[in-house]
């Protein structure tokens, strides 16, 4: 019988697993022509073809699908991230990839972004998982640029600051350069990211 309940459990948790990606999925498609602050509920329902009923199951408003926009790309950009920070071989060429996978989240998901700080004024909660997820990176990056100091591939003295400056002047060069038009081709974008990381990680 516990069997029997804990699988019913299981499916009743995939269902909403599933039907919060797809009400996401939704939300990031209405953003393509229209600024968050402009979406509503009843819009995205009728996107979904889904009763306005069904959205309040799985949310409490629009920023909590948010929410869920932040742990997705954050996923990505650790995916694009591990790139570089897993590299024990050659640290100075694997910025590149690196740099080009990040872009290519941006620009997949370019209206969640700029979506994340539309939403930070009247968000805090949205604003400290956005906060919470790029000081995560910094630890991350921090942890790697302390590494290469020890091994000597690196002289910087200060690892936390050098870090947190190039998590944030990365983040916002994203976010301008793929939330607004005209957008850098993504050869040039590539090219500014991996020469600003290897000048100051390794001058």
């Amino acid at each position: 019988m516990r069997a029997t309940t804990a699988g019913g459990r299981a499916q009743t948790q995939e269902r909403r697993g599933t039907r919060q990606e797809l009400l996401l999925d939704t939300v990031e498609r209405l953003l393509a022509d229209r600024s968050f602050r402009d979406l509503t509920v009843a819009e995205v329902m009728a996107e979904a073809d889904l009763p306005r009923t069904t959205f309040y199951r799985y949310f409490p408003d629009l920023e909590a699908i948010l929410l869920l926009g932040v742990a997705r790309v954050s996923a990505e950009l650790g995916d694009a991230a591990a790139l570089w920070l897993n590299d024990v071989t050659d640290p100075v060429a694997s910025l590149r990839p690196s740099a080009a996978a990040l872009i290519e989240v941006y620009v997949a998901h370019s209206r969640l972004f700029l979506a994340f700080a539309e939403a930070a004024a009247s968000a805090p909660a949205v604003e400290r998982a956005w906060q919470d997820a790029l000081g995560g990176f910094v630890d991350l990056a921090t942890a790697r640029i302390e590494e290469l100091a020890a091994a000597g591939r690196s002289d910087l003295e200060h690892p936390r600051a050098t870090a947190t400056a190039l998590i944030w002047m990365t983040e916002r060069f994203l976010l301008q350069t793929y939330g607004h038009e005209p957008q850098l081709p993504v050869s040039t974008a590539v090219d500014v990211l991996e020469l600003v990381w290897r000048r100051t990680l390794f001058p």
